[in-house]
């Protein structure tokens, strides 16, 4: 009878534990669960700040055609646009030294139309030909002066328009 009375326990005790393996199971699916949707909930939460050191949006074909860069081979910082063809078309750059471009470029890398602001508090505009020739320029400089220039595919110069640090307005044409 002791021995019938010893085996009922044993049962009892397995059914329990059994009942208990199950019910610890059973938590531990709700808790991974309830951790999984943490994580995916906290990665699709919007970020005040996120931080890279570069930046590339692609199109549909994996081409890179925007990318932020925070620092290049010449330490710039910059933001350029790629065509489909991978050339870059438009690029905007802060330099360690101050100075500050945006640059349109043609298809074959040449900057057509570049503007600039350099640390002395000089700013200019600068038009270029196919050749990479300067055909138009205009700025201003720290002293006050401003000028335009209008150039002859040959580089002479054909109009200057300018104001000297005085104010005074002055007209040169021809060569």
């Amino acid at each position: 009878m002791n021995q019938i009375q010893h085996d009922t326990n044993i049962v009892a005790r397995l059914d329990r534990v059994e009942r208990s393996l199950t019910r610890v199971r059973g938590t531990n699916l709700v808790l991974i669960a309830a951790l999984a949707a943490l994580v995916v909930g906290g990665a699709n939460a919007p970020q005040d700040t996120m931080s890279v050191r570069r930046l590339a949006v692609v199109d549909a074909s994996g081409k890179e055609r925007l990318v932020l860069n925070g620092e290049d081979d010449n330490k710039a910082a910059g933001l350029a646009w790629y065509d489909e063809e991978g050339f870059v078309r438009l690029s905007a750059k802060t330099y360690p030294s101050g100075q500050s471009s945006i640059q349109c470029l043609d298809n074959k890398g040449q900057s057509r139309i570049a503007l600039t602001t350099q640390t002395s508090g000089e700013s200019s505009v600068q038009w270029r030909d196919m050749n990479n020739k300067l055909r138009i320029g205009a700025s201003t400089k720290p002293n006050g002066e401003a000028l335009m220039l209008w150039m002859a595919a040959n580089g002479k110069q054909q109009i200057k328009i300018y104001t000297d640090e005085n104010g005074v307005a002055k007209f040169n044409s021809g060569g």
